[in-house]
């Protein structure tokens, strides 16, 4: 079974290692100190590195360090993807992508003390849950329990080894969820494939913005004398179409990068 993975923090570095098959791992982000407590497969010599190359070397697995976006979401082609991520516009293009190319897809999400597991396939879609993303808690507001985390994974690993059950699992029964009527994805919209994104994207418990952009990578590297498909400066992680920037808040991110780059 050929699997692809999106997403390598606390819930990826649980479920990656147990998988067997032809597997694909995918992230964005890089190793911080912080949050080494719940990145078990991590230490801290693997600080400021990809996860996903951190992850893919200790897994043997096959690993693509990229931003996930609808120029490229076609590396998500499989027979089941599993959502390891954290944080919901990524979960709507996967959700765009699988409904539209009928692949099923894993939902894994872990908030506070509440942990959730969905299966999704042509029956309804993520979309007819979530509808709506603002007001909601996230890792930052609410925390994470490792206990639920690891019984969350558990119940996608259980999951994906029958990929036979539907549903959603919520304080240990299955309840039916029905598609919504109104639902764009499920009739036909597919919004975030046609190149719908936010421009500034903050990581869940991260002090990092990432900024999407059409940035002269060869540039910038030859400027600070740089090597590799990445580098870092400062409190810059520079990637080919994103730079991610260290800061307390927004503005202060925007006006650190109008000064490394010019906005």
């Amino acid at each position: 079974m050929k699997i692809v993975v999106v997403g390598c923090g606390t819930t990826g570095n649980l479920i990656i290692p147990k998988l067997k098959g032809d597997i694909t791992i995918i992230d964005r982000d890089i190793v911080e100190e912080k949050n080494l407590n719940r990145l078990i497969q991590f230490t801290k010599k693997d600080i400021e590195k990809p996860k996903a190359e951190i992850l893919g070397k200790k897994c043997k697995l096959k690993y693509k360090i990229i931003d996930l976006d609808y120029s490229n979401v076609k590396i998500l082609k499989s027979d089941l993807v599993i959502d390891c991520t954290d944080n919901m516009e990524t979960r709507f293009l996967i959700n765009e992508y699988c409904i539209k190319k009928n692949i099923p897809w894993i939902y894994i999400g872990v908030i506070g003390n509440q942990g959730r597991t969905l299966l999704f396939n042509q029956d309804f879609c993520f979309r007819c849950i979530f509808s709506e993303v603002k007001g909601l808690e996230t890792c930052e507001t609410a925390g994470v329990d490792m206990n639920i985390v690891e019984k969350t994974c558990n119940v996608a690993l259980e999951e994906i080894s029958k990929m036979k059950s539907r549903g959603l699992w919520a304080n240990g029964e299955w309840i039916k969820v029905r598609k919504n009527k109104n639902c764009p994805v499920c009739n036909g919209k597919f919004e975030i494939l046609k190149g719908k994104r936010e421009k500034i994207v903050k990581y869940c418990g991260s002090s990092r913005y990432q900024f999407n952009g059409n940035y002269d990578f060869e540039l910038l590297k030859k400027r600070f004398k740089k090597k590799g498909d990445w580098f870092v400066v400062d409190d810059f992680y520079v990637f080919r179409e994103r730079i991610l920037v260290k800061a307390k808040d927004e503005k202060e991110a925007k006006l650190k990068l109008s000064k490394f780059i010019g906005v």
